[in-house]
């Protein structure tokens, strides 16, 4: 009878606790960072992943603007006729955002030095080509008698000063996402230990599916809405650091993210309904 009434005692005292659990907000916070943090990794600080994005249609004609508007700037510095006519193909536009992608993207320590890149996207568009208009042609040839000056050139023209700034900051940034996707993992160990040490299975399943339901609801909110930004405004105007072209790119990869978090929302329903009742 003791034994009975002591049982049911203990069982009374996890139901209380049960009631007062408070792991969904932490949940959803560590939730909504770690997966955002390892899809950021897997995508736009992969760049075997951005170099494949760029080659869907609607991304082949952003590149080629956004090329074809620096090779307009040599044109400029060469002394060359500068309009929409100076146009390079899509196949050299993307060979030169290839180029730029491994340098900015690729795993490497501090770039000092923007002048090899420079180099290959020289090699690239001095290639002659069918398409090759008479203007393309007269900037190539003035871009070949600048000599040993013509690296330097290309560098201004293409602002590889800016992009080798922003290799660095990504490095920066790589570090930092690796440092506190493990923070994160640390911290959920922590919280599941502390969970599963003290209430029972059903209720620590029902409050952390809960909290990965509201990760995944912020998750389809906020990607959502930046996936709508180049619908909603011209990204062209945003000129500072190419962020417009990124953002242009970027907004496909964006309705992933999205899916992703219909995904896990549908995911943690199942166990959440489940352990309800």
């Amino acid at each position: 009878m003791a034994e009975s009434s002591g049982k049911r005692r203990r069982r009374n005292n996890y139901e209380i606790a049960d009631n007062a659990l408070e792991y969904k907000k932490p949940t959803a916070f560590i939730a909504f960072l770690l997966l955002s943090l390892l899809l950021a990794m897997g995508t736009f600080l992969n760049p075997a992943f951005m170099k494949q994005t760029i080659k869907t249609d609607s991304n082949t004609v952003v590149v080629s603007q956004q090329v074809n508007s620096h090779f307009n700037r040599l044109a400029t510095i060469v002394n060359g006729s500068s309009d929409e006519k100076n146009l390079i193909s899509d196949s050299q536009a993307r060979q030169v955002a290839d180029l730029i992608i491994d340098y900015k993207y690729g795993w490497h320590f501090v770039q000092t030095s923007n002048l090899s890149l420079a180099k290959d996207i020289k090699t690239v568009i001095l290639k002659k080509e069918k398409t090759d208009t008479d203007q393309v042609a007269a900037i190539r040839k003035k871009l070949k008698k600048q000599k040993s000056s013509s690296v330097y050139i290309v560098s201004n023209a293409f602002d590889l000063a800016t992009v080798m700034l922003e290799a660095n900051l990504i490095t920066i940034v790589r570090i930092v996402n690796i440092l506190v996707i493990l923070l994160c993992l640390v911290a959920l160990f922590s919280i599941l230990r502390d969970a599963f040490g003290s209430h029972t299975k059903r209720a620590v399943i029902h409050d952390m599916t809960a909290g990965l339901m509201w990760a995944a609801f912020w998750f389809i909110l906020l990607y959502g809405l930046l996936a709508m930004v180049p619908i909603f405004m011209d990204t062209s105007v945003i000129t500072v650091a190419d962020l417009g072209y990124w953002l242009e790119i970027a907004s496909g990869v964006f309705l992933d993210f999205v899916i992703a978090g219909v995904i896990m929302y549908v995911v943690s329903a199942i166990p959440w309904q489940i352990t309800s009742n």
